[in-house]
C-alpha cells in the first residue's frame, strides 16, 4: 500500500475542518432566523455573530486546504517522475516518518547503493529547507544505512521551475524535468557530464 503524502493527508482534513465549521456555520445562522422571527433579537444577534466567526473560519480553513493541495499535487508529480526508475532497479520510498515532525517526501536508492532524500517544493523555497534538507540526507546515512550504503545525498526538487540543476549549500537542486538524469548522473548509472561537480556525500 503506498501512504499518501503529508500534504495530502493535511489536506483532507483542513477540508474537514472547513465543512465542520460551515456547516455550524449554517445552523447557527438558520437558529437566529428563527429566533428573529419569533421575536427574539436577543437571542439572534449572538447567534449572527457565531454565525460570522464559524464563516470566516470556514474560509481561513480553505485556504489552508488549498495550500496543501498544491504540495500535494507536487509531491504526486515527483512521485510520477521517480516511478520510471523502479524498471532500471531502483528502490522507492515516499512519506517516511522523520524525527516525529513530519516526514521525508521520497527516498530513491539506486542499484548501485546510493540513496537520494528528496524535498518537494512547488515553486519558492527558502534557506531553512535547504538546511533541512541537508539534515535529512545525513539521518538518512546515519539511522537507515541499509537503504543507502554508498551514501545519502540531500535533493530539493522545485515542481513549478524548468532547467534547473545547480548544488547549494551542499544540496542538489533541481527541476522536475531533470530529476530522473540528475539523480543517476550521481547514482553512477549515467556517464557524468564533464561541466558538472557535485560535492561529496554523506559518507
Amino acid at each position: 500500500m503506498i501512504r499518501s503524502s503529508f500534504p495530502r493527508r493535511h489536506h483532507y482534513r483542513r477540508l474537514c475542518r472547513a465543512a465542520v465549521s460551515g456547516a455550524t456555520a449554517i445552523v447557527a445562522g438558520a437558529l437566529a432566523i428563527i429566533a428573529l422571527g419569533a421575536g427574539a433579537p436577543a437571542l439572534a444577534s449572538p447567534l449572527a455573530l457565531v454565525m460570522i466567526g464559524l464563516t470566516v473560519d470556514s474560509r481561513r480553513w480553505l485556504r489552508l486546504a488549498g495550500r496543501s493541495r498544491a504540495g500535494a499535487r507536487s509531491e504526486d508529480a515527483v512521485r510520477g517522475s521517480l516511478a520510471a526508475l523502479q524498471a532500471e532497479g531502483w528502490r522507492l520510498r515516499h512519506s517516511l516518518p522523520y524525527r516525529g515532525r513530519g516526514d521525508i517526501d521520497s527516498v530513491a536508492t539506486a542499484p548501485t547503493g546510493m540513496a537520494f532524500g528528496i524535498e518537494t517544493k512547488a515553486r519558492t523555497f527558502h534557506a531553512h529547507h535547504l538546511a533541512n534538507t541537508r539534515e535529512m540526507a545525513a539521518w538518512l546515512y546515519r539511522y537507515r544505512r541499509r537503504w543507502c550504503p554508498t551514501g545519502a545525498l540531500a535533493v530539493l526538487c522545485v515542481v513549478g521551475a524548468r532547467g534547473v540543476e545547480r548544488f547549494e549549500d551542499d544540496v542538489l537542486i533541481v527541476s522536475l524535468d531533470r530529476l530522473r538524469p540528475a539523480l543517476r548522473v550521481r547514482a553512477g548509472t549515467s556517464p557524468r557530464p564533464k561541466f558538472l561537480a557535485a560535492p561529496e556525500s554523506h559518507r
